[in-house]
């Protein structure tokens, strides 16, 4: 961020003049602002002290009326709560294609545009410490030149104000859509893992635009050879078999010739056998049965794809009775929070295994780190019945896990809620 606002050769300068003044003693925490300063001219110590003391970070809502384009800031919270605080944000953008930047040291600020706003896009290649939230000119938004930081930090930040409703669920699958023929890794990657993040929690509002946005990224990605390409065919290709029934069909007979595909996909295929046939014993046999980790893995991964609940209870249960290695455990419970035809089976078999999964992790950090990220699946409908249950079954080295676990899930079913109200008013609205 100070590297951005000040410039690489001033920033470079400041580092060099610290480097060489402290090469023999000790430095404080503030030499190095000071340094950076003295060769940008730039007030950093002032900006460095703010973004080191004050909780968390700021987020930016953009404005366009007239001639004015507004800036505001307040603190980002995922929970959508305003709370107002001020920082000293080092801004970098592109107005009309001209490159600006500014010090945002107020709460607004009000930057006069010349002639009409054609383009705007702050946070240039995602450099600064800060989301952006547009309000109504994301469409100028994409006529600016983009990078694919850019492209990625865009998604990234809207996935967030969705949460937050910032932004609306129609408005978010808006630009979802315009990323179904992103050619570049890193927003294409993103894109994918929050519809795959989104399908684990309302998979009938996502189903189709995954199914769009994984088959279409397919396409782009069939006839390339490059290292990260070849590994983000086989992502999209794994989530596509969970997502869409067709595509688990199509799939299911190269099942057959495992051993001959290409080690990108066979997890998809996998995935796909498992959910279009629900066949375990031969999944399972699988599992025991292969040498090497990632191979197990893959058919482990299998065993907690099924549509099938009591396939899903029945592969956990493997877990307590010994048939999957304990240093596979966390793997089977992590990876099963993203089928959401799971939640059900994970439920049930947490509730009555705690004390099980307590013993073989104790002493260490990895029951609270795995609650804190499957309550909010999980605990979906039923956050009164959880609560309740480790109200009763005290879980002390988990205490700040469960906390944050409940803290997300109260997001995620909000979220939720205006999802359902949303849909409810299409309806309505069709019915007229």
């Amino acid at each position: 961020m100070l590297e951005a606002y000040t410039g690489e050769e001033n920033f470079m300068k400041g580092v060099r003049s610290y480097l060489q003044k402290y090469k023999y003693s000790n430095a404080a925490g503030t030499d190095l602002w000071t340094q950076i300063e003295e060769t940008s001219g730039a007030q950093i110590k002032r900006i460095m002290s703010d973004w080191i003391k004050k909780p968390g970070y700021p987020v930016l809502s953009v404005a366009h009326s007239g001639r004015r384009l507004s800036i505001r800031q307040e603190r980002f919270l995922l929970s959508g709560r305003a709370e107002k605080s001020v920082w000293p944000v080092p801004i970098t953008m592109k107005l009309n294609g001209v490159t600006k930047k500014l010090l945002l040291e107020s709460e607004e600020e009000i930057i006069d545009v010349p002639g009409t706003l054609t383009s705007v896009k702050l946070n240039i290649d995602q450099t600064g410490f800060y989301r952006v939230h547009y309000d109504g000119i994301y469409d100028k938004v994409w006529k600016s030149e983009l990078s694919a930081l850019d492209r990625y930090g865009i998604i990234s930040d809207a996935y967030a104000f969705a949460f937050q409703g910032r932004t609306s669920f129609s408005e978010y699958l808006g630009l979802v859509d315009r990323y179904s023929k992103e050619a570049e890794y890193l927003p294409a990657y993103e894109v994918s893992d929050q519809l795959s993040s989104l399908y684990a929690l309302a998979p009938n509002s996502v189903a189709e635009a995954s199914k769009k946005f994984h088959r279409e990224q397919l396409k782009i990605l069939a006839n390339k050879t490059d290292e990260n390409s070849i590994l983000l065919r086989g992502v999209m290709a794994g989530r596509l078999a969970l997502v869409d029934a067709d595509y688990a069909k199509e799939n299911t007979s190269k099942f057959n010739d495992y051993d001959k595909i290409e080690p990108d996909m066979k997890t998809a295929i996998v995935t796909a056998y498992a959910r279009h046939t629900g066949d375990f014993d031969t999944i399972l046999s699988n599992y025991k049965s292969r040498s090497s980790e990632e191979e197990k893995a893959r058919f482990l991964g299998g065993l907690i794809s099924y549509n099938d609940p009591s396939l899903v209870s029945r592969a956990l249960s493997l877990a307590v009775s010994g048939e999957i290695r304990k240093q596979h455990v966390l793997n089977l419970l992590g990876g099963v929070t993203r089928n959401p035809d799971a939640r059900d089976a994970t439920w049930d078999w947490l509730s009555k295994n705690m004390d099980w999964l307590r013993k073989i992790y104790e002493g260490v950090g990895t029951v609270s780190r795995y609650l804190t990220s499957a309550i909010p699946y999980f605990g979906i409908g039923r956050a009164d019945e959880v609560q309740r249950f480790f109200a009763t079954h005290k879980v002390p080295e988990a205490g700040r896990g469960i906390e944050a676990g409940m803290e997300r899930l109260k997001i995620n079913e909000d979220f939720l809620r205006r999802i359902r109200e949303t849909n409810r008013q299409v309806i309505q609205v069709r019915e007229r």
